[in-house]
């Protein structure tokens, strides 16, 4: 069985010697490559700011806050985000900051540790 496997790979190999290989594909592939480099190389955040309406080292806390929160205000996006030793829960995507200090002054009677941080944002609208 040995001496029937070793003369297998000498075959694969290429006999110019000069250690090139040469691959012949579809030039699709190459497309839908570049196509996935494009689309993961996409960065569709920009500077903007958000609402922290929390930081709390308990994630199960953290969360419960987050459920609590989706279920008043459904129209403002939420985001967690940890920053160790914190889990700190941010809403909005705000362009400006009179737009977080539009929500900031609906919002502070419900939060009042609420407080405006410049973040990375998602350009959306939201609704009222």
């Amino acid at each position: 069985m040995i001496l029937f496997s070793i003369p297998l790979p000498l075959m694969a190999q290429d006999n110019s010697g000069s250690g090139k290989v040469t691959v012949k594909a579809d030039p699709r592939i190459e497309k839908i490559l570049n196509r996935r480099v494009e689309f993961f190389n996409l960065d569709s955040s920009q500077q903007g700011y958000r609402l922290q309406i929390m930081s709390i080292t308990d994630r199960k806390e953290a969360m419960l806050e987050m459920e609590n929160f989706q279920l008043k205000y459904p129209q403002i996006p939420i985001y967690l985000k940890y920053d160790s030793p914190n889990f700190k829960l941010r809403i909005g995507d705000f362009s400006n900051k009179i737009e977080a200090h539009y929500w900031f002054m609906k919002l502070q009677e419900d939060y009042p540790h609420l407080f405006v941080v410049p973040d990375k944002v998602y350009p959306k609208q939201i609704a009222e």
